[in-house]
């Protein structure tokens, strides 16, 4: 991992307030890549030069925010990984120990990145909400900022840009029904160009993920808008279902092929990373986490060697796997035997797959939503299809027959204090008798092996569902903040706002409804998720 230095420029106001020209400390390390709007000529290289830019911070596409808003965090936390180094003498993430940099660079980054890149391309159009421009921009924001509320709850998000010198935070409820809303406009401006403009792909040159073909965005809006439906489905179910309703409904549907999976893809010109690589690769930061091991050895699942290398340890080869949060020596070296993740330099980075797709339609069934003739069994089993598919793995049908195979018992090949028993019996054959909240652990856990690598979309479901299941850690140094039991349900706020925005981060504190910790559940993460 390296050591952090901002650079951020005085024009920089941290709440959200964001004109690009004043953030020169920022851009002084720039790629040449991602352009700034004083080196741009000529109205539509100014519009679309800063895509690419909104487009890379979806999942971040640099090497420090990535690790630090990603891999650092929901990665760990989803039980996808484990961390083989003891940073600040495993005062740290990983322990729920939290550091005031490793907080601030996440929040600060998304608002000059991310909301930086949207603003510039929001003034480009004047604002026009008939834009297919802006609206494509708006479904990339929505991509986006839903991560971030999810890690933090309350967020700076209606008044953005609005000109003061302090943004007030909104509640998380008042940011995902603003989300609805945008999407609402943004699918209807791109059906609208597409049907009325059929092969137009205008701005081809700026698109990472779908080569300028507004139809897959469309069909990307209506996914994210489903995802976005059942993060509410607990806490208010009937806008989860009217808007998941809605998503599947749509003439231009929703994601159900893999060829139509949104992420970045890192070949050719667009000079993208696959961070992940780096932080197991380069830093050597990252290694196979315990609970992920025990579903899938248990499950003897043959995408297994797809998403992770073997090991070696101890001159023995296999799958090892470390559990979160433990209590690690100076020496990382030993640790470094454990199981990568099998993501290369040029891995695509996906923000969503047409598995998750198929198993939020599985759960909106299962609930009793009209997810468009399917039952929770079809959408479930057509999930697992689609993510064998997407592995290149065979014997999907033969997976999905299986009744008896269940999580493995966790063993370390190190230390046996760490050996932990399973904690779910939850198999993979779909049985109709079994209880709606069986069923749900059901769909989760095949939803989450889907969903690797990643995390934070992993995380972020654990904490709605409780599914699947996962270890503990096994050092807690938050000091009782967090139940080690229930686990983190957020990360605190951006230090840095304590000084830079202190009245509106009182107020946050204030719609979170509780403290400033890991341990507060965000708006949608309800205690009592048993299903009627």
């Amino acid at each position: 991992m390296k050591n952090y230095k901002f650079n951020i420029g005085k024009g920089m106001i941290f709440a959200g307030i964001l004109a690009l020209t004043a953030c020169t400390g920022w851009f002084d390390n720039v790629p040449p890549y991602e352009a700034t709007r004083d080196i741009l000529e000529g109205d539509n290289v100014k519009v679309g030069a800063f895509f690419p830019q909104l487009q890379r911070n979806v999942i971040s596409t640099h090497n420090n925010q990535f690790q630090l808003s990603q891999n650092l965090v929901g990665d760990i936390y989803s039980g996808y990984m484990a961390i083989p180094t003891n940073f600040n003498s495993n005062k740290n993430n990983a322990t729920y120990f939290f550091q005031d940099n490793w907080l601030n660079s996440p929040f600060e980054k998304v608002y000059t990145q991310a909301i930086g890149a949207y603003m510039e391309i929001k003034k480009s159009v004047d604002g026009d909400e008939n834009s297919h421009i802006y609206q494509w921009a708006q479904i990339l924001k929505i991509a986006s900022m839903h991560r971030f509320t999810d890690m933090w709850g309350p967020l700076p998000y209606t008044q953005v840009g609005s000109g003061s010198m302090s943004t007030p935070y909104d509640s998380q409820e008042v940011v995902y029904l603003k989300f609805f809303e945008e999407l609402d406009k943004a699918v209807e401006v791109l059906t609208k160009f597409t049907v009325n403009n059929p092969g137009s792909k205008p701005m081809v040159e700026y698109d990472l993920v779908y080569g300028g073909d507004y139809a897959k965005w469309v069909k990307f809006a209506n996914s994210l808008r489903l995802r976005l439906a059942m993060r509410i489905a607990y806490v208010n179910p009937a806008k989860a279902e009217e808007e998941a309703e809605k998503a599947v409904s749509h003439s231009m549907g929703v994601i159900t092929s893999n060829d139509d999976n949104a992420g970045v893809k890192t070949v050719g010109a667009n000079d993208v990373v696959n961070q992940l690589y780096t932080m197991w690769a380069t830093y050597k930061d990252i290694r196979m986490g315990a609970s992920i091991w025990s579903v899938l050895t248990g499950y003897q699942d043959p995408r297994l060697p797809k998403m992770f290398s073997q090991g070696t340890i101890n001159e023995q080869t296999g799958y090892f796997a470390l559990r979160t949060g433990l209590n690690l020596d100076s020496n990382k070296d030993p640790r470094l035997g454990y199981s990568s993740p099998n993501i290369q330099i040029n891995t695509p980075i996906i923000w969503m797959n047409a598995a998750e797709v198929a198993f939020l339609k599985a759960e909106g069934a299962l609930r009793g939503w009209d997810m468009g003739g399917v039952t929770p069994q079809s959408a479930y089993e057509e999930g697992i299809r689609l993510s064998f598919s997407e592995w290149g793995a065979s014997g999907a049908d033969d997976y999905m027959a299986d009744a008896e195979k269940m999580p493995a018992n966790y063993v370390d090949p190190l230390k046996s204090a760490n050996n932990m028993n399973a904690v779910s019996d939850i198999t993979i054959a779909w049985q109709e008798n079994d209880s709606k909240d069986k069923k749900m652990e059901r769909i989760i856990t095949q939803k989450w092996i889907a969903a690797f690598p990643n995390g934070q979309e992993a995380w972020t479901e654990f904490r709605r569902t409780g599914y699947p299941k996962l270890f503990p850690v096994a050092v807690n140094n938050s000091g009782g903040t967090v139940d080690t039991d229930v686990q983190i349900r957020r990360l605190p706020f951006a230090r840095s706002e304590y000084t830079l925005n202190p009245d509106n981060i009182q107020k946050a504190i204030q719609l979170l409804g509780g403290q400033d910790n890991g341990g507060t559940r965000v708006w949608w993460d309800v205690e009592n998720k048993t299903l009627n």
